[in-house]
């Protein structure tokens, strides 16, 4: 694949995330609309250039909504909103885009999350970090997952007991939240946790 301008590398991103959160490729005149492009001629263009250098195909300019990634584009990994590491804050399902990562975090499906809080702090998960989960129903205990209460995502170590589950965090400044599925009877694992990824500060560097 030949290389891409910064405006097709964005435009490209677009597409791949419309796909993913609504199911289907956007059109020429939604393209024009979040790039601020004048007419659908200019999308037409930047188009037929990713057509070119084999990043999309095309069903035909009639077809409205005909536009296909290429086996060859990566599709990243879901970035799924925040996660709270200090009380549940919102559901897993809030899509926010795709963070691309090398395939290394094994098989079955992986998603990303974004922490907010400090709970697990001492465990080395910071507020911003995107903390990466693979989706399954049954997690090791003790392990750090992401679990879902009351409709809410948390990131915590994960411990079963008699009643049900212990959430506890890494931070002694919170307490533990005990689970029982008698007064939480939507509470469910969604996976434990396999990875992390974090930005550096731009302040951070040699000196």
């Amino acid at each position: 694949m030949e290389p891409m301008t910064e405006r097709q590398a964005d435009i490209l991103r677009f597409i791949r995330d419309e796909i993913h959160s609504r199911g289907c490729p956007p059109t020429v005149r939604e393209i024009a609309r979040r790039f601020g492009f004048a007419s659908p001629h200019a999308v037409t263009e930047h188009l037929d250039t990713l057509v070119r250098k084999g990043y999309i195909t095309r069903a035909g300019r009639q077809t409205s909504r005909g536009i296909r990634l290429t086996q060859g584009v990566p599709n990243g990994i879901p970035l799924v909103g925040r996660v709270a590491a200090g009380t549940p804050l919102e559901a897993i399902e809030n899509l926010e885009g795709h963070i691309d990562l090398p395939d290394h975090f094994g098989s079955g499906e992986i998603f990303a999350v974004r922490v907010q809080g400090d709970s697990m702090r001492d465990a080395g998960i910071l507020e911003g970090d995107c903390a990466i989960i693979r989706l399954q129903p049954r997690i090791d205990d003790g392990a750090i997952g992401v679990a879902i209460l009351d409709g809410a995502a948390t990131v915590k170590y994960v411990f079963k007991t008699h009643q049900g589950y212990r959430l506890q965090p890494a931070n002694p400044a919170y307490q533990p939240i005990e689970v029982s599925p008698d007064e939480h009877p939507d509470f469910r694992i969604a996976g434990p946790m396999v990875g992390l990824v974090r930005k550096m500060s731009r302040g951070f560097g040699p000196g």
